[in-house]
């Protein structure tokens, strides 16, 4: 595993219940350079102590194989800044005019995104752990500071991009575990 983040819902945006996905209650990113270094990974005496604990607290687990997206814009918030997460359903050419939805917003106020897409979704961690129904094609990370943060209209770029629904939106807390190595 290169990396690994923690991000607490601090915020519901739009409730991922309403739009027919489990409740989402936090969203944990583990970082690995490849799915066969994933598959690996989850096979760890480790990874299977994490099940044993997960099944003490969750009802459901969406696991989201994605394939980072390119970092857009001014970079990460500072220090005190929003980070906000969308679940998001629409195929490539949906994906491709919310990033330039994105782009032209947060030109204007500053900050930055990346567009994570869905490239697996067969894997399971554990079969005994139920999973969500798989309705996501994207991850979407947007990250803000100071006054882009204030200025920051949550749905203006959704409405600006047809084909585009969003599953679920939140504003998070990241806590990194592991740092991006």
């Amino acid at each position: 595993m290169r990396a690994y983040s923690q991000n607490h819902i601090k915020r519901t945006i739009l409730d991922s219940e309403k739009c027919g996905l489990h409740r989402v209650d936090g969203i944990s990113q583990l970082r690995f350079d490849t799915v066969a270094d994933m598959a690996v990974g989850m096979e760890s005496p480790e990874q299977h102590a994490c099940i044993v604990d997960i099944r003490g607290f969750l009802s459901d687990v969406t696991i989201l194989i994605q394939e980072e997206g390119e970092l857009k814009g001014l970079g990460h918030s500072a220090a005190g800044g929003r980070k906000l997460m969308y679940l998001i359903k629409g195929d490539h050419g949906a994906l491709e005019k919310l990033q330039e939805a994105l782009t032209e917003i947060l030109a204007s106020i500053g900050g930055s995104f990346r567009i994570n897409r869905i490239i697996n979704r067969a894997f399971r961690v554990d079969t005994t752990v139920p999973a969500g129904v798989q309705v996501i094609d994207a991850v979407l990370e947007i990250f803000l500071s100071g006054k882009a943060g204030e200025a920051f209209n949550e749905t203006a770029s959704m409405e600006k991009s047809a084909g585009v629904r969003v599953v679920g939106a939140y504003e998070v807390g990241e806590h990194v575990v592991l740092p991006l190595q």
